[in-house]
């Protein structure tokens, strides 16, 4: 189950009402039900609902990585199949997704597919990526 850390979202409405509004990188770990990445039925339609929303509120996926293996591990081991770097203009429009239209079939497929999940949010303004 998803737990939405209520203290980074309240920040994040602040920020979004703000002057001060920046673009925000989020970084997602996850880990799928096994045999659907890369190629299966729910990761594919995952993905494509999944980047509809954010090309809805004009941000983008700079990129998707297969993970191999761990190198090292210092506490719980949690393995994962792909990191994501999803970008957002500002928090503004990260927030406004939830009014989209394809909101409903994203969490439903997520529910389905993902396993384990950790999302951080970074500060977007000089987001790393490779040209």
């Amino acid at each position: 189950m998803d737990t939405i850390i209520q203290k980074d979202r309240d920040e994040m409405e602040i920020i979004a009402k703000s002057n001060n509004d920046f673009p925000v990188l989020m970084i997602n770990q996850n880990r799928y039900l096994k045999g659907e990445f890369p190629n299966g039925d729910l990761y594919s339609k995952w993905r494509s609902i999944n980047k509809k929303m954010i090309s809805e509120v004009k941000g983008e996926v700079i990129w998707s990585l297969k993970v191999y293996a761990p190198y090292l591990i210092n506490g719980n081991l949690e393995p994962l199949d792909e990191i994501l770097a999803f970008w957002y203009p500002s928090h503004k429009a990260f927030l406004s997704m939830i009014n989209s239209p394809h909101r409903k079939d994203n969490f439903e497929l997520r529910k389905k597919l993902i396993i384990y999940a950790v999302i951080h949010r970074c500060d977007g303004r000089n987001a790393p990526q490779i040209k």
